[in-house]
């Protein structure tokens, strides 16, 4: 799970960095502060001829005999001090972002590595749309947060205390207006962000439900067209996309009146100080460069104030996208097993023994229900059944896509708890009935990222009738397929996917309808190919065409053995 306190602690495992960055930081500050103070002293100094500090020190360097040549010193000792505050806090910003930078990386990692070992039925029901505005959206508000309050809030306090410092020693009076004011402002604007923070949380689920429908849409946009309701589809996102208008709408205006209506306290305050100012000037209690040089503070101060509500914005935006990326969190894993044995090792192939079997999507209707089922190493199996009996919901439970309700499943008489589910999909080759299709190369699409020799593709590819398509394209196996292969017919994509699993050459091959594209020649074809590749392997054929039944050893009606009444 993700806290503020996980953040600051990720921040915290940079202690140099944040160190340097921090010293670097407050040398800025110091640096910046006496600046204000220069010039309008130098008024009391020169025209009113009260004498003071500044010209005492010039005199104690160099002899000027003239005021324009103190004028022209203090000038350009107030521009060294602004070119080297600007300088180290360039070289502050770009500590303080690498710090937030790598604190949201480990965010997407912590993220990427707990998606990567969830059950699939709970992904599934979540949807890719979503997890994508989680881990893109929300991160990216965490990081606007921890770039601010690693990156800022150091900094703008210390400004603050500093030229509070300085405006009480030059007049208190004045100071406690400015001191008192700016709290109850912020107190304010803390007061309504809280109710604000509400409706941001609800324009963030308008983006995930929106763009859960968008990405849903566009994968199944060749669908739509077909269908003729690319009218109701847009209509529907369109719809969606409305709410996160009205979202943004009331979230941007109310966050954006409370900011300006707390600026505008702020101003208050400073035109009541000013007045001050200058009342106490007309009565001889204040100087006119010590009221400028007030003047000049009571401007800057405006940047840290505005800075630290900005941070208090950013903060509860934070919460809200935490709360967010906690639920993924709260997605179940699947069953993390030892690897204890390795029942595939020194071995051609497997068996697989299923004893009470029972899977269910939410844990109130049986998908599966007491399945009990022995298939013999290398034997050939096809199981058939009626629609939404199971068959693809059993394949997926065979290889840990889905983890079992009750029950045990066992591969050569080893349960695959002892055997762990990373072990079985490495030996459990898995054909999928629609399989998917990164849009890139055949070759990348075939491997997956992984080393393969040339030569081994195309003996694969022969297997899977995919040669002589393949050797007649003018880039070959570098060959760009289009988004989900819409460059490829249906048939060559089963094929692609059918030689994806065989590269892996697995012990245990699941085909789910893997053929159901393909014209009769071209199955007769392939299927006779595959006889002698997966002729000691055990294979599992879900199908419904009479080709792929009559080849299998023995059929198997999941409707029977599913004990569902």
């Amino acid at each position: 799970m993700i806290t503020m306190k996980y953040i600051f602690e990720e921040i915290s495992k940079h202690k140099r960095v944040l160190i340097v960055a921090n010293i670097v930081a407050i040398l800025s500050t110091l640096l910046t502060i006496p600046v204000p103070l220069l010039i309008p002293m130098l008024i009391d100094e020169i025209i009113l001829g009260k004498g003071g500090n500044i010209t005492h020190t010039i005199d104690q360097y160099i002899t000027i005999g003239s005021p324009e040549y103190y004028i022209l010193v203090v000038l350009l000792v107030t521009l060294f001090l602004k070119a080297i505050s600007l300088i180290l806090n360039l070289l502050h910003i770009r500590l303080f972002t690498k710090i937030s930078k790598e604190v949201t990386y480990v965010i997407r990692k912590k993220l990427l590595n707990h998606l990567q070992t969830v059950s699939m039925s709970e992904y599934d029901m979540l949807g890719s749309g979503a997890v994508s505005a989680k881990v893109i959206t929300d991160v990216d508000t965490v990081d606007k947060f921890v770039a601010s309050s690693v990156g800022e809030i150091v900094v703008e306090l210390l400004t603050l205390v500093s030229i509070a410092t300085v405006i009480l020693y030059l007049n208190w009076q004045i100071a406690l207006v400015i001191l008192l004011l700016n709290p109850l402002v912020m107190s304010f604007y803390l007061h309504v962000f809280r109710k604000v923070a509400k409706i941001k949380k609800k324009e963030n689920k308008s983006i995930e439900i929106f763009q859960n429908s968008l990405t849903e849409s566009l994968e199944l946009y060749n669908q739509i067209r077909v269908q003729n309701r690319e009218e109701y589809f847009l209509n529907d996102i369109d719809s969606k996309a409305k709410e996160i208008r009205d979202r943004g709408y009331q979230f941007g205006f109310r966050s954006e009146m409370a900011l300006e209506f707390s600026r505008m306290l702020i101003m208050y305050s400073h035109d009541i100080f000013r007045a001050m100012g200058i009342l106490m000037v007309l009565l001889g209690l204040l100087t006119i460069g010590k009221m400028l040089a007030i003047f000049a503070y009571a401007w800057i101060i405006m940047r840290p104030v505005d800075k630290l509500m900005n941070f208090m914005h950013l903060y509860f935006n934070a919460k809200t996208s935490i709360e967010r990326l906690n639920e993924i969190f709260l997605l179940h894993l699947e069953p993390k097993y030892q690897e204890k044995v390795d029942p595939f090792k020194d071995r051609e192939t497997a068996s697989i023994r299923i004893e009470n079997l029972s899977f269910s999507y939410n844990a109130k209707i049986d998908i599966l229900k007491n399945i009990n089922l022995e298939i013999k190493a290398g034997e050939k199996v096809a199981i058939i059944g009626q629609t939404g009996s199971g068959k693809s919901t059993l394949a997926h439970i065979l290889i840990g896509l889905y983890p079992v309700t009750s029950g045990n499943i066992y591969y050569n008489n080893y349960e695959i708890r002892e055997i762990g589910y990373k072990k079985i999909r490495e030996n459990v080759g898995f054909v999928l009935q629609s399989p998917l299709m990164f849009n890139n190369t055949i070759r990348f699409n075939l491997t997956l990222g992984k080393e393969y020799d040339d030569k081994n593709i195309y003996e694969i590819l022969k297997i899977a009738q995919l040669y002589e398509f393949v050797k007649g394209l003018e880039n070959q196996l570098d060959t760009i397929v289009g988004k989900n292969g819409t460059k490829l017919s249906g048939g060559q994509k089963q094929r692609l996917s059918i030689a994806r699993v065989l590269l892996d050459n697995p012990k245990i091959i699941i085909f789910d309808e893997s053929t159901s594209s393909l014209d009769n020649k071209t199955e007769d074809k392939l299927l006779e190919a595959l006889d002698d590749y997966i002729k000691d392997k055990t294979t599992i054929t879900i199908a419904h065409r009479r080709t792929s039944i009559e080849k299998a050893d023995r059929v198997i009606d999941l409707d029977i053995i599913n004990n569902i009444v």
